[in-house]
């Protein structure tokens, strides 16, 4: 069973206590993504974040160990080649067939040195460039997958200690995600609370650190007295010590996200139907095109199933959500709001 040296350890919480005090708008910045070559040696270390729906590359952050470094956004000139040849990739077509993006996962789980070589993605990207990978990611949405990737040429390939080291920083970066996006969410409320908008208003809830309310709408602090029963009127200190949570109420249920902005706490409130959550994501993924106005034959095109598989689905999920038909079920998924969907 493959440990960590006592170096090692000490070097990762060292990693991991930077990370929870970087202060920078963005979840994964150069000097992170920097950060990591020194936990994990390689030629080059990158963060890819991608929309595979659009088939478009959102953020790159490349930092390479000659001190080179790439920060862009949108594709680059071999955008269209790489979409061409992604399904040949072994991690990338593994991760799209099974879901499983917070896996530690090498080519050489895969494939030996010798048949990546021979794959077209190699042939028309990797050659005389990249030998080794590894990678590990964040969970997939419906239109963006977020993964670190390991790089080496001319050297062994990553060991067990490696992939040991990217299994143990996920939680991390996951959470350095959720905190910085948190973040930003909580910026965006702030600037529409101030410009008026109502719509966002209504979700928005400020308190001092004593849980007293210092904004919100009346629907906002209906909904906080109706799943919290209020204290005097004021937020429990201890859910405002909380990131997140999730309160139930019959079908119900209220999220609660929680950041520090300045000497308050902003609440971030989302209601939605519990019923959702008992969908699979292949029957929200149909709901999801019933909604968009389809019909089955079209639904089936789209998701690669035959119309018999959608009727299927269909009818689970009438079931799960205890309505009749498709315009009540696409109604209450739309209600919902957005909840995370695996990507296709």
């Amino acid at each position: 069973m493959t440990a960590l040296s006592e170096h090692d350890a000490a070097s990762l919480l060292a990693f991991v206590s930077e990370l929870r005090g970087l202060d920078d708008p963005l979840p994964f910045p150069l000097e992170l993504v920097t950060g990591l070559q020194t936990l994990i040696a390689a030629d080059q270390v990158s963060y890819s974040e991608l929309n595979p729906v659009e088939r478009v590359s959102l953020l790159q952050v490349w930092h390479f160990a000659d001190g080179e470094d790439l920060v862009f956004r949108g594709g680059g000139a071999e955008d269209e080649l790489f979409w061409s040849l992604r399904h040949t990739h072994p991690t990338c077509s593994y991760r799209t067939a099974s879901g499983d993006w917070t896996t530690a996962r090498k080519v050489s789980d895969f494939l030996s040195l010798r048949e990546f070589r021979r794959t077209p993605i190699y042939e028309g990207l990797y050659r005389g460039e990249i030998d080794h990978w590894l990678d590990v990611g964040l969970a997939p949405e419906r239109a963006r997958t977020r993964l670190f990737i390991f790089t080496r040429y001319g050297q062994a390939d990553f060991d067990e200690r490696d992939r040991l080291v990217a299994t143990l920083l996920q939680p991390h970066l996951a959470r350095r995600a959720e905190e910085a996006e948190a973040a930003l969410r909580a910026a965006e409320s702030l600037a529409s609370i101030e410009e008026g908008a109502s719509d966002e208003a209504q979700r928005v809830v400020l308190c001092s650190a004593a849980g007293v309310i210092e904004f919100g709408s009346a629907s906002s602090r209906g909904l906080l007295e109706r799943y919290l029963g209020l204290d005097n009127g004021r937020v429990p200190t201890s859910v405002l010590a909380r990131r997140k949570l999730t309160l139930r109420d019959g079908d119900q249920s209220l999220r609660i996200r929680i950041a520090r902005t300045g000497d308050l706490h902003l609440l971030m409130l989302e209601e939605r139907d519990s019923r959702i959550e008992k969908l699979t994501t292949r029957e929200r993924q149909v709901l999801e095109q019933v909604a968009a106005g389809r019909g089955n034959a079209a639904i089936a095109l789209v998701l690669g199933m035959a119309p018999a598989t959608v009727a299927k689905h269909l009818e689970h999920a009438y079931r799960k959500l205890g309505v009749q038909n498709r315009t009540a079920a696409a109604a209450l998924l739309s209600s919902d709001g957005a909840w995370p969907v695996t990507a296709l």
